[in-house]
């Protein structure tokens, strides 16, 4: 498609970007605790008081991202909070090693951390030498339980595509080779570049709490991840990734709204890089259904849920991924 095309029809998402994602961060922003024993924690729902370890970093990479593409600092004071929160909290929630001790949710912790830093500073990170160490520690436990990583079925919390995504543009903005040849092999190994499966046939979680994570998604993210937003991916989006698009918003028994827009963030930022329009249609059938699910641009996990810190998150991935910001 003609790159004028491809220009026109992402800058006419940019004012919905820029509205939705600043409307979301005032939203968790009000929610963000100021006093008390957990300061700049930010809750997962309304009227939760719960220290949320991963969902404070995801309201930080909506923040960050937000004042980054609006071009001021409106959140400045809520990062800044928030980051204080994940330094308090960090040995509550990061291990030594991911080992078997290790909680279900500490590698996807590790992977948020490195998100929330992504979305600010990137590599280059602040004078804080404490806050240094820790984005480079979780960097590095993730790096080696990818290494030691055999079951490659685990979802939600335990999603490989959103771990090695994660590590693969962490490496990449930090210019840290080690790391960037860990991601790949992974996703060589785990992965390679053959063609998905469809998206909409993707299994289901029969029972269980969470099923946020699109496995299929976060699969194509990986590659991307590993290898960069290249022409040589564009052209494998276009040849091996097409045919498994979705139709539009998926059925799913459990996080629906998450689900898809973990599927949306993907579709949106492989038209930003294929410039294929099938992605693009495909982004724009989903996301129309979850603009109608927002609650003020804000989101829960399915229909009957109050908006949650996560679905919000994914919900705001999503929005922010046409622009080539995810």
């Amino acid at each position: 498609m003609p790159s004028a095309i491809v220009e026109e029809k992402i800058n006419s998402y940019r004012p919905k970007v820029l509205e939705r994602l600043t409307a979301a961060g005032e939203m968790l922003a009000a929610r963000q605790e100021m006093g008390g024993h957990t300061v700049g924690n930010v809750p997962p729902w309304p009227g939760s008081s719960d220290g949320d370890f991963h969902g404070t970093l995801s309201a930080i990479w909506l923040w960050a991202r937000a004042q980054q593409l609006q071009g001021d600092d409106r959140f400045s004071l809520n990062i800044a909070s928030a980051w204080n929160f994940v330094e308090t909290a960090w040995s509550d929630f990061i291990p030594r090693t991911l080992g078997a001790h290790a909680s279900d949710e500490a590698a996807y912790d590790c992977a948020m951390v490195l998100r929330a830093e992504l979305a600010g500073s990137g590599h280059a990170l602040d004078e804080e030498s404490v806050r240094r160490e820790r984005v480079a520690q979780a960097a590095r436990l993730l790096g080696a339980y990818l290494t030691d990583l055999e079951d490659l079925g685990g979802r939600e919390f335990k999603d490989p595509g959103f771990l090695a995504w994660t590590l693969g543009e962490y490496a990449r903005a930090a210019n840290d080779r080690g790391l960037g040849a860990t991601a790949r092999r992974f996703v060589d190994a785990s992965f390679g570049m053959k063609s998905p499966p469809p998206f909409a046939a993707e299994m289901a979680a029969a029972d269980g709490l969470f099923d946020f994570s699109c496995t299929t998604a976060t699969r194509v993210l990986a590659v991307i991840g590993a290898e960069g937003p290249t022409p040589f991916v564009g052209a494998w989006l276009r040849e091996r990734v097409a045919s498994a698009l979705p139709q539009g918003f998926s059925p799913r028994p459990l996080d629906e709204n998450t689900w898809n827009a973990c599927a949306a963030a993907t579709l949106g930022y492989s038209f930003s890089i294929s410039t294929d329009m099938a992605f693009y249609e495909a982004y724009r059938a989903v996301m129309d259904e979850l603009d109608l699910r927002t609650d003020g641009f804000v989101l829960g996990r399915t229909s009957g849920f109050a908006a949650e810190t996560a679905a919000t998150f994914y919900y705001a991935m999503a929005t922010a991924s046409i622009l080539g910001k995810i």
